[in-house]
């Protein structure tokens, strides 16, 4: 019988590990090692059970990698910046000269790097697959210098190609469209329902610029696949559908029934009140993507799903709506 190859899958409890790790549990040739912090979770204890081994290991301290990383023939790396600026725990650690959201960039920079070097380590590997962004302040030629959040992931990416070549030449990156949970959970984004019926769904994008839409908690799995069976050194922007906000607007229409529109609000408004930090950064992100593409279109080495040898095969924006329980984001 024919040893199982090993993935090792770090955030296996989160969106883009936890789909990754699906998929991958119904490969019978592969065998998932699930990292996670927390072991006894219950996503964790989910996943023992499917058959995947959980081992406990944490980003903020990189020695604890190295046992996670033994013998792995693949190593998908994904961090949540949103994890650590959101955190309560991390409150404290913003000073007068260093906003929450700088603090969040630079530490999961620094905790890629960890994994990033950890990997480089494992004889083994075969493929290194690393969830990262656009860097926002190379492909706006300085313009937009303030999302955080992208630039943090893309200056670990640029650590490790610098650092380790040999690490690279087996390393594919993986770019996470926009988040179609976010309409669902996330206040900044979830549309609004009018008194006369009709539903806005509000932000500070163009309505005219298509964005990559993906449903991370479903389709990381089947793209990072893809990218496994694929040869190494891809860039590729993940996504199920290539659309516009009035899309999106009309695909919401097309699952629920309801009408609903996109209204795009002038700089610096948005759904709630928002930290003047995070309405920077956000503000810098709307017109990032606006003005250069969510994707950084500029970048030479961007791919596209439908570019892969064997592409996934992935769902549409309007089944997604379809599943989602709206009622409960109106009376939110």
């Amino acid at each position: 019988m024919a040893t199982k190859k090993i993935i090792v899958i770090l955030g296996a409890t989160g969106n883009q590990g936890g789909s990754v790790a699906e998929t991958f549990l119904q490969e019978p040739q592969w065998h998932v090692r699930a990292v996670t912090r927390n072991p006894l979770s219950t996503k964790a204890r989910a996943l023992a059970a499917r058959g995947a081994e959980i081992v406990q290991a944490d980003m903020d301290a990189p020695y604890t990698l190295s046992s996670a990383f033994e013998n792995a023939q693949v190593i998908f790396a994904v961090s949540d910046f949103w994890g650590l600026y959101g955190d309560p725990a991390n409150a404290a650690k913003a000073t007068k000269d260093q906003p929450l959201n700088v603090w969040a960039a630079n530490h999961e920079t620094e905790q890629l790097k960890g994994v990033i070097d950890a990997a480089a380590n494992v004889p083994t590997l075969e493929r290194f697959v690393l969830s990262s962004l656009s860097n926002a302040t190379k492909w706006s030629q300085g313009k937009y210098t303030h999302v955080y959040h992208f630039d943090s992931k893309a200056k670990a990416e640029a650590y490790g190609k610098e650092t380790y070549p040999e690490l690279w030449k087996k390393t594919t990156i993986f770019q996470a469209g926009f988040f179609l949970s976010n309409f669902v959970s996330n206040p900044i984004l979830q549309p609004q329902k009018q008194a006369h019926g009709v539903v806005h769904f509000v932000g500070n994008l163009d309505p005219d610029v298509k964005l990559p839409f993906i449903a991370s908690e479903e389709d990381s799995g089947p793209i990072v696949k893809a990218l496994v069976q694929d040869s190494a050194g891809k860039n590729v922007i993940g996504y199920r559908e290539w659309i516009t906000l009035r899309g999106v607007a009309e695909a919401f229409t097309q699952a629920t029934g309801i009408k609903a529109e996109y209204i795009m609000l002038p700089k610096g408004q948005s759904n709630i009140p928002l930290p003047p930090d995070l309405q920077l950064e956000l503000d810098d992100n709307w017109a990032y993507c606006n003005e250069f593409g969510y994707e950084g279109r500029d970048d030479p080495t961007i791919i596209h799903p439908k570019d892969l040898g064997s592409p996934p095969q992935l769902d549409s924006v309007v089944n997604y709506f379809k599943k989602q329980d709206w009622s409960k984001v109106f009376n939110a």
